[in-house]
């Protein structure tokens, strides 16, 4: 199961039709459009729209906060500066294929 985060600062948990692994298709409907697969150093894996950004979405604090924490400005001076935009998925490496 994998925590779907909004802008709006809402939460879920959802998980894939097949009770296995996401279909892209799946995927691209969380976030709204092309998916971008982010590993975090704890394993699990944030799941973007790849054009946020150019799309202009709006910023996505609790996922910022995620994303700093896995990349400590200390550690990863250069990952921190990000912001994560539009809604995402946070979740294991199996739910999305990423060990396929």
């Amino acid at each position: 199961m994998a925590r779907h985060i909004r802008t709006d600062g809402t939460e879920s948990i959802v998980s894939p039709a097949d009770g296995k692994e996401y279909t892209l298709e799946e995927l691209q409907g969380y976030v709204g459009g092309t998916i971008q697969m982010v590993p975090f150093p704890d394993g699990r894996i944030l799941v973007a729209n790849d054009n946020g950004r150019l799309e202009g979405l709006p910023l996505n604090e609790q996922a910022t906060t995620i994303w700093k924490e896995q990349y400590p400005a200390d550690k990863y001076p250069h990952n921190n500066t990000d912001a994560i935009v539009g809604d995402v998925l946070v979740g294991t490496r199996e739910e999305f294929g990423y060990d396929s």
